[in-house]
């Protein structure tokens, strides 16, 4: 079976977006056709880089978000498996972006947190959609209201990792879960998601401008 592989780039930064690296990792996600593996290396993503946010303008930083979000339906409505592999952090956006995948295949290693409270900013990236019907509303509301940092046993435990492995296992999971029903799955189980994410992009940047992280929008 053909799989595409989509690798984080910027391994010097432990894989964190900023504009130019989140329109590539969307642009190379609008030509798969395959079941799609999504993974980094030494991390699977550290999550917005803060530098970006500090130097960049309110044009970029709306951009940026647009641009994420849509990053995030594409996953949800992408007809055929995504398997996000984690290794290192996955934290903030980078969290959003593994858990809108149909499952995650942890290393031992895998570090993940919600990470936008730390920011005193609103969750995003349709964090708030995944992680409530991952782990229950109030385990939910705790992991996103502290940023509390977990392993991937914890995150076994609760439900967000589909199993611990390797890229291998990754794989292999994204064969199992190849089928057409899957389109059809994934749009009853996610029939109110863009109106929730698109409300939680509006809440993000509205925070932003409040809390003058980076700069007023």
């Amino acid at each position: 079976m053909e799989i595409d592989v989509i690798r984080f780039k910027r391994p010097e930064k432990h894989n964190a977006l900023d504009l130019e690296h989140i329109r590539e990792i969307k642009m190379e996600f609008c030509k798969c056709e395959n079941p799609v593996i999504i993974t980094g290396e030494p991390s699977f993503c550290s999550g917005l880089d803060l530098d970006f946010v500090r130097k960049t303008s309110e044009t970029q930083i709306v951009e940026f978000a647009d641009v994420a979000n849509d990053l995030i339906l594409q996953i949800a409505r992408h007809p055929k498996p995504v398997v996000a592999f984690v290794q290192g952090y996955a934290i903030g956006a980078g969290f959003s972006i593994a858990l809108a995948c149909d499952g995650i295949v942890a290393d031992r290693n895998a570090i993940f947190s919600t990470g936008f409270a730390k920011l005193g900013i609103a969750p995003d990236m349709g964090i708030s959609y995944f992680l409530p019907r991952t782990v229950g509303l109030r385990r939910a509301l705790g992991l996103l209201s502290t940023a509390e940092r977990f392993g991937a046993d914890e995150a076994l435990n609760m439900g967000i990792v589909t199993e611990i492995g390797g890229i291998e296992d990754a794989f292999e999971l994204a064969e199992r879960m190849e089928g057409n029903s899957l389109k059809y799955i994934k749009e009853l189980i996610y029939p109110d998601i863009e109106k929730h994410v698109m409300r939680e992009k509006e809440l993000a940047l509205k925070s932003i401008s409040e809390t003058g992280v980076g700069m007023k929008l």
